[in-house]
């Protein structure tokens, strides 16, 4: 915080006030009256100092929801997950998935009777190619998108996540939608009025976000 922006509130209102009339129980009496104007002060210039940008956004919900963690900008988000703080990540949307045709596929070592040559082995040419940020350790299938997918579901523009320990604590009060008792991420509802109007305050004119619990790895290893 800028030190121009800084009042000393008790320092002023003696500035203020006649000499003839700086006595102390005056003095308490007027610091009292000027309490309501100290802290809508001090209100107004933490929103003016904050944005709707992710530091800014994960900042001040750590500050009104996470006070015993200190929120650092600088860590990852895999670091934030262990330091058990709230953070924002991008929403989940699928990817559009190409298939090309065998004709479309160059391999140098393709036979001229349209099979693969791996070592003494031939393969026939019979393969989906994809691109190999979808494979995973899971082996899961890869989900093709279809066009309803990008018409008629509608995704949220990015996703707070927060600690399961908050919820816990009814610090945020959530309803919860567990799919699995063995994930560590869940989908939560959000019943406090609180963390709504502190989102929608700082967040960009129509985005729309949704929330998230996770257990964090130190809280596992408990």
């Amino acid at each position: 915080m800028n030190t121009y922006t800084i009042l000393k509130w008790e320092k002023l209102l003696l500035w203020l006030i006649p000499p003839i009339l700086r006595k102390k129980t005056h003095v308490e009496w007027l610091d009292v009256l000027l309490t309501p104007l100290h802290s809508l002060y001090e209100s107004i210039l933490y929103k003016m100092q904050h944005t709707g940008q992710v530091i800014y956004l994960e900042k001040v919900l750590n500050e009104a929801f996470n006070i015993s963690k200190n929120y650092n900008p600088n860590l990852s988000i895999g670091q934030k997950r262990q330091e058990g703080l709230i953070y924002i990540d991008e929403s989940i949307k699928p990817s559009l998935q190409y298939l090309y045709l065998h004709k479309e596929y160059y391999n140098p070592d393709k036979s001229s009777d349209g099979t693969i040559v791996k070592g003494d082995l031939r393969i026939p040419m019979f393969e989906i190619f994809r691109n190999y940020e979808y494979e995973n350790g899971d082996h899961k299938p890869v989900y093709l998108a279809h066009r309803e997918d990008y018409t008629t579901i509608s995704y949220a523009n990015f996703r707070v996540f927060i600690p399961e320990n908050l919820i816990t604590n009814q610090t945020i009060v959530a309803e919860t939608h567990r799919n699995s008792p063995d994930q560590q991420t869940q989908a939560i509802n959000i019943i406090s009025a609180e963390y709504h109007n502190l989102l929608n305050f700082y967040k960009l004119a129509g985005k729309s976000y949704q929330s998230y619990s996770y257990t964090s790895k130190n809280e596992i290893q408990k």
